[in-house]
């Protein structure tokens, strides 16, 4: 608990307005962003996975792009939702102009590049699709999405929401990722993200492919007994139990975060436009800092 509590401590005394960092490309090649190496990948991927509804995964999967591209606005970010919601068109989306298609168009075709649109704070995105349930049926193996992705030419960062299930669509993001990040925000939560350990060893990745984030963490809950203090400290006890890779960040819950998707325009706020000086937006900044250095370091062979 106490890295945790010192990150967090070092992040309040920062600026808190985000300047940007000069990128660094991963040492092994230079392919992930600019595709020079013709047989290395020339993106990453980033999952964010959760068998567990509740714990913020959505919110994360949509706020993470927004910071990452304000630490490093050379780096182009791609978000793709497949879950059925409307959120990343509500935030993101610029205007009512034509749309070629979505992401459940770009799964059955084998590619996005058709599909991508620009959207809010330089984020490009695949429009959602209300209906993936039905996609599901049309999915048979869970390297589906990987082949889209590589059909579709994408240099920089790929950012992938998901359901709160497993299901193959979920599988096919995991699948297709450098790194699963996985919320946690309480015991129940916790007790599903072992099931996301469980499929990557079942298909012989290492356990260090994700990432559990505390999240929605509600620190005046408190327990009068046992070696742990607060909520914060029972989670990370219980993790390191596991001994599950976890990022040194965490998101603290808050009423003003939440309230962010609902405005009467029907356009979702992000949480560094509209939460600027919030403990959250440090937190995240923090987090995306952190998520930008492990993608840094993980090798482009796959």
């Amino acid at each position: 608990m106490g890295v945790i509590v010192d990150a967090l401590r070092n992040a309040k005394q920062r600026d808190p307005l985000v300047r940007p960092l000069p990128f660094r490309a991963p040492d092994q090649s230079e392919s992930w962003r600019g595709g020079q190496a013709e047989s290395s990948p020339s993106y990453r991927v980033l999952t964010v996975a959760s068998n567990k509804g509740g714990v913020g995964k959505t919110t994360l999967a949509a706020n993470l792009p927004v910071f990452l591209r304000a630490l490093r606005e050379d780096l182009p970010v791609l978000l793709i939702g497949l879950d059925d919601q409307s959120l990343i068109d509500r935030m993101f989306e610029l205007d009512d102009g034509p749309n070629f298609g979505d992401v459940a168009d770009g799964l059955l075709e084998g590619s996005f590049h058709g599909c991508i649109r620009m959207g809010q704070f330089g984020v490009q995105y695949v429009p959602s699709n209300p209906n993936m349930e039905d996609l599901k049926a049309s999915i048979s193996h869970t390297g589906q999405l990987r082949s889209t992705l590589d059909a579709t030419g994408w240099e920089g960062l790929v950012v992938i929401d998901t359901k709160s299930d497993l299901g193959i669509l979920t599988r096919n993001a995991i699948a297709a990722s450098d790194l699963v990040l996985v919320p946690v925000a309480d015991d129940p939560s916790l007790r599903e993200a072992d099931k996301v350990f469980e499929l990557l060893d079942r298909w012989g990745m290492s356990r260090d492919r994700a990432r559990i984030l505390l999240s929605m963490i509600d620190r005046r809950i408190k327990y009068r007994e046992g070696e742990a203090s607060d909520v914060l400290g029972l989670l990370l006890t219980r993790i390191r139990e596991r001994n599950y890779p976890v990022l040194q960040s965490f998101v603290s819950r808050s009423p003003k975060i939440e309230s962010l998707s609902t405005h009467p325009d029907g356009r979702v706020r992000s949480i560094l436009g509209a939460a600027r000086g919030s403990i959250v937006t440090l937190q995240l900044r923090h987090a995306a800092e952190e998520l930008l250095k492990l993608l840094d370091r993980i090798p482009v062979s796959r």
